[in-house]
């Protein structure tokens, strides 16, 4: 078994390889994402993996596998593609209106990619699924802004489920839920009872026949299973 120390340093040295990876010089705001989706994998004590399982050959590719509150363990596979960083950062300095940045974005929107799948332990596979916004949108933040944003919902996906745009992610945790459960992914005190009313609330949502039927159920269900007030 390896010692703390030691998965400690294998740890530092993935970061240190993902860091070296996605920067791309000249391009400062590209390089601040990179900094906040460091800081998301370690606060989230998320695992950062190189291998073949995750490789896309037209890119430099790792995957970063995050825990949910649910117990659901997700693999984030990243593809980057720094040919597109070192050619937008060749004119980046001309940039005169942050408003054109969505349009310029929009053509290298593949300079860093995802693929999201949960963990299925009823065969051992990983199950794909996409949370993504719609690819005809202008994007509104760099790539790795958004990567940030996905690793924090994954991490907290019971909460996130309740926002009213993760459709998807309501949909893959009423099956993920109780697979995790039974494979004792879930936290020790958590019974059947608690992820079958979970998922019960789930269905009530995705039946919502109204906006405002959905947001009733939402705000009854947040008091009860999160305890908190909606604003």
């Amino acid at each position: 078994m390896k010692n703390v120390g030691k998965i400690v340093q294998e740890k530092s040295e993935e970061i240190d390889r993902v860091v070296k990876i996605l920067s791309c010089e000249g391009l400062g705001p590209h390089n601040v994402s990179i900094k906040g989706i460091i800081e998301v994998i370690e606060e989230l004590d998320a695992e950062v993996i190189f291998g073949d399982e995750n490789s896309d050959y037209a890119s430099e590719s790792f995957a970063i596998r995050v825990q949910g509150k649910s117990g659901v363990l997700y693999r984030v596979s990243v593809h980057y593609r720094p040919r597109y960083a070192r050619l937008i950062a060749e004119r980046f300095v001309e940039l005169q209106d942050e408003s054109e940045m969505g349009v310029l974005l929009q053509a290298f929107r593949n300079m860093l990619n995802f693929e999201v799948h949960w963990y299925d332990s009823r065969d051992g596979g990983w199950v794909g699924f996409c949370i993504h916004g719609r690819s005809e949108d202008i994007p509104k933040c760099w790539p790795g802004d958004m990567l940030i944003s996905l690793l924090c919902t994954l991490g907290d996906d019971l909460r996130s489920s309740f926002e009213p745009k993760q459709n998807t992610l309501r949909r893959e945790l009423c099956e993920a839920y109780p697979v995790a459960w039974c494979a004792n992914q879930t936290l020790p005190n958590t019974t059947l009872a608690d992820v079958s009313r979970f998922i019960d609330i789930i269905h009530q949502m995705q039946e919502a026949q109204s906006k405002e039927e959905f947001l009733d159920i939402r705000e009854k269900a947040i008091q009860e299973i999160f305890d908190e007030e909606v604003e």
